[in-house]
């Protein structure tokens, strides 16, 4: 075989591969939406945080020892954090998220999808993520993890999880 062709075969497979991707991507990401994100981050000693615009929704905590941020876009994101915590909630298209951080922990709650509820309440050091798909409800907390439909939840600080 010709450097020619192994070229011209390289780039035609190339070529198709970026074509696949950009056609999965168009497929599974979601569209543009016309509403505008939200946005709350409360640093420590920062004041509590409350943002609506349309459908989005967004609300944030913290004490003068923690950073909490919540964000919505066509979805709500509330996040607490005390006493040395951080808290991240990320709501989505229709979902809901709520984090809850004290004592040195770090939870995200992250829900996509119209329904989706994520709830993740998080006590002592650690790290704790939460992740809830459409029309689910997955709840993180120190005594266990539930996935009711498409999600997942895991925490380094009680080593439960779940996948649903």
């Amino acid at each position: 075989m010709s450097l020619a062709r192994n070229t011209t075969i390289t780039r035609a497979l190339g070529g198709a591969a970026s074509l696949g991707i950009a056609l999965a991507c168009a497929a599974l990401l979601p569209g543009t939406a016309s509403a505008a994100p939200v946005e709350c981050t409360t640093a420590p000693s920062g004041a509590a945080e409350t943002g609506l615009a349309g459908a989005s929704q967004c609300y944030s905590t913290a004490d003068a020892t923690s950073a909490a941020a919540g964000y919505g876009f066509e979805g709500w994101g509330s996040a607490t954090a005390l006493s040395n915590a951080a808290a991240l909630a990320l709501g989505f298209g229709g979902g809901t998220a709520v984090s809850d951080a004290t004592f040195g922990a770090g939870p995200a709650a992250i829900s996509f999808g119209p329904g989706s509820v994520a709830t993740n309440e998080a006590i002592g050091p650690g790290l704790s993520i939460a992740i809830a798909g459409p029309g689910s409800v997955v709840t993180l907390t120190p005594t266990g993890a539930v996935c009711n439909g498409p999600g997942i939840a895991g925490s380094f600080t009680t080593l439960q999880g779940c996948i649903g």
